[in-house]
């Protein structure tokens, strides 16, 4: 053991459990059903729909452009750009969000035998109890979820269906053929840690975010030349546009920082574990973000109350299912980096 002081009091650092206690998707119930994961599909759900609803306006507005005298470059970048949100949010909704039929089916557990995990570049390749292969997308994150916890979890009956995984409260689709991805190789197990610093699948998942934050900030320059551009064709919207091209440039410069910090693993050498006891129910946002608060005790004895606004839906559920708060380092009253160990777990929780 190692001996950290904090606060006036000396903390007694435990080596992190082979198997850390993680939320993981309940067989005996419908998945609509589930606690925070039911209300997690509602809610992507409906922002999905509305986005998609949304959004199919601007391509009218480029396309009604062609008659007010706008020429023909103008009413194309409103298209091109209107249409590239679009297709995101049709791709969010396509992946992410499952049938509204299958919110009354369970989900069935399926484990991951030695070989029976191949990978060939984002393809990855299970093969089932039957003989049969599930193949789908993954980022390296989940690549290394699977390798390292080898359990999958799948909902819906025909070739396609849709995976959970454990820990992470979101679900990806995926199809079931009769043969592994083509040159396809065997994942190995990763390395584990108990540091926060050297853990392989958290380190991956601020990768991701980092190349999601790095995404937002492109799009944001790009809307805000857009708006520049219609600013000098259109004088008259003037004060629109120039509002439009500053909170795009400061939302960029925003995201590019906070992808910058993300590129970066977490400075802590070491988890602590805390016992959470919530106050309440957790309560989802309308975009699916998560709020949850309770009590936790610090090492001297002291019980402060903890707080995440806006969380990962899938943090408010390992908080949730296990009764558990892992902050990475010393835990301080005030803003501290908390997830899961070996899972894609990540939040900022308040302390006191």
């Amino acid at each position: 053991m190692t001996s950290v002081d904090t606060v006036g009091a000396s903390v007694q650092i435990v080596p992190v459990p082979e198997r850390v206690p993680a939320f993981e998707l309940d067989p005996a119930m419908p998945s609509g059903a589930l606690p925070i994961f039911g209300e997690y599909l509602d809610r992507i759900g409906r922002t999905a729909a509305n986005g998609r609803l949304l959004t199919w306006v601007l391509p009218v507005f480029g396309i009604a452009q062609f008659f007010t005298g706008a020429g023909i470059a103008l009413p194309l970048g409103t298209i091109a750009l209107a249409g590239s949100v679009v297709a995101w949010w049709l791709y969010r909704a396509h992946l992410w969000v499952p049938e509204t039929r299958l919110k009354r089916e369970p989900f069935r557990q399926v484990d991951i035998a030695p070989d029976a995990l191949v990978a060939a570049g984002r393809t990855v390749g299970i093969r089932l109890p039957d003989g049969r292969w599930l193949r789908v997308r993954l980022d390296e994150t989940y690549r290394l979820l699977l390798a390292g916890h080898r359990r999958v979890w799948l909902l819906g009956r025909g070739p396609k269906v849709f995976v959970g995984f454990s820990g992470v409260v979101r679900v990806r689709r995926a199809r079931i053929v009769d043969a592994p991805p083509s040159g396809a190789v065997a994942v190995p197990a990763p390395v584990t840690s108990g540091s926060p610093r050297l853990d392989p699948v958290l380190a991956a998942h601020r990768r991701r975010i980092a190349r999601e934050l790095r995404a937002m900030a492109a799009f944001l320059l790009v809307l805000a030349g857009f708006a520049v551009w219609v600013r000098f064709d259109f004088p008259v919207t003037k004060w629109v546009a120039l509002t439009v091209m500053a909170g795009a440039l400061l939302g960029a410069l925003a995201t590019a920082l906070r992808a910058l910090t993300y590129r970066r693993p977490l400075p802590a050498d070491h988890w602590t574990e805390l016992r959470a006891v919530l106050d309440g129910p957790v309560r989802m946002g309308r975009h699916g973000a998560a709020r949850l608060s309770g009590l936790t005790m610090l090492a001297d004895g002291t019980v402060v109350g903890f707080r995440l606004h806006k969380a990962d839906p899938s943090m408010a559920a390992n908080i949730s299912a296990t009764g558990r708060l892992w902050i990475a380092g010393v835990p301080r009253p005030g803003a501290a980096k908390a997830g899961v160990p070996g899972y894609p777990v990540l939040g900022t929780v308040w302390l006191g």
